[in-house]
């Protein structure tokens, strides 16, 4: 029998900087890989080997009727032509979309990653509480397929989606992360600069704590403090959230803060960096800057908050701090700006914590394991 899986992704950049070695291992495996995806120019650069590629229409920003059909009849048309073993949707709109089709037109299999909440539970706005609302019925439909498996980044996510009775507590699986390739984020003693610099590396929207974040390099700075605070990044086109070109550069001339823009090589940024910031409040999965962070050995500032606290030990690889509160977030980066011990032994106790814990061999085999669970009982049914 073959094992056919075809994977749903909303964007090339985003397969390429989280999945690709965990697609190349399930082709090593004897899978035959399909992957929908939307077409760009970042799939030029990913070597995904015996994996087949095939255009899906899935764009991102808010949802506009005659796009989602489109993608939605997409998604059932691969299936239709694959008749795939195992479908496996990566993030909210390829579950809720894939999930129906997989129950409605008896897909065998299906894993469902959702890697974080994201906007719809993240913010308060209307149309966001409008289309929750929405998404769970897609999403409860989805999940009562009889042989899925819903994979989570963190167990917040995972506990609320089964207190919502959304989601059966049988079928749910958590791995903290998405998996990390350790030799690329090689651990790198700290900088010896005589300013340390501290970075926020994010998407530049309003709920990853970006105005706490320049609130609190703004008050640091009014007390003498001296640092470098980098905003590492750009806006994020189509969301509302998103911090506009004029604010930026208006930080920018006041001196608050650097705004670097877009940078490809992320691990220059924090082999640069004493300290990363990620004062966040977004619904996130767990996220991979932090444990790329960890991995390099720099401490982090971060916010209690599902998925940042399952990344950093409190106190020993970093400083949680309660989200929206500037005050606080500013007195923990003040501690370790002033404290060049901590930062190097904070970054060796990160360094050790990566290494432990989110390695890409333990994504995978957690990943190949998920897959046998489900073709284990597509066989026994047959």
């Amino acid at each position: 029998m073959s094992k056919r899986i075809l994977f749903l992704f909303p964007l090339a950049r985003y397969m390429r900087a989280h999945w690709t070695d965990r697609i190349r291992a399930c082709v090593a495996q004897g899978y035959d890989v399909h992957i929908g995806v939307p077409f760009d120019d970042d799939l030029k650069s990913i070597g995904l080997h015996n994996a087949k590629l095939h255009d899906l229409p899935l764009r991102r920003g808010m949802p506009a009727l005659m796009a989602e059909i489109s993608c939605f009849l997409s998604i059932r048309n691969l299936i239709r032509e694959l008749k795939p073993d195992i479908l496996h949707a990566i993030t909210i709109r390829p579950v809720a979309y894939g999930g129906i089709l997989a129950k409605h037109m008896r897909v065998p299999a299906a894993i469902y990653s959702l890697t974080g909440l994201g906007f719809l539970y993240a913010s308060s706005r209307f149309v966001a509480r409008s289309l929750r609302s929405i998404v769970e019925h897609l999403l409860r439909y989805a999940f009562a397929h009889p042989n899925a498996r819903v994979l989570f980044e963190n167990p917040d996510d995972s506990d609320e989606l089964v207190a919502r009775n959304i989601l059966l507590p049988e079928k749910s699986s958590v791995f903290i992360g998405s998996g990390l390739n350790l030799d690329a984020f090689a651990f790198t003693p700290p900088p010896d600069a005589a300013v340390p610099l501290i970075a926020l590396p994010s998407r530049l929207i309003v709920p990853k704590g970006v105005h706490e974040f320049v609130s609190a390099a703004r008050l640091l700075k009014s007390q003498g403090v001296v640092a470098r605070f980098a905003l590492v990044g750009e806006g994020d086109k189509g969301n509302p959230d998103s911090i506009d070109i004029a604010t930026l550069e208006a930080w920018s001339h006041e001196g608050v803060v650097e705004v670097w823009g877009w940078q490809d090589d992320i691990a220059a940024v924090l082999r640069a960096s004493a300290v990363i910031c990620l004062p966040t409040y977004y619904r996130e999965g767990a996220p991979r800057i932090l444990i790329e962070a960890a991995a390099i050995g720099r401490p982090v500032v971060t916010t209690d908050w599902p998925g940042c606290r399952d990344v950093v030990v409190d106190h020993v690889t970093g400083l949680l701090v309660p989200p929206r509160d500037v005050v606080t977030l500013a007195n923990a980066l003040r501690t370790l700006i002033a404290d060049a011990d901590r930062r190097r032994d904070m970054g060796l106790a990160a360094r050790a914590h990566a290494q432990a814990k989110f390695s890409n061999e333990r994504a995978i085999a957690h990943l190949l394991s998920l897959y046998e669970d489900v073709f284990g009982n597509i066989l026994r049914n047959d």
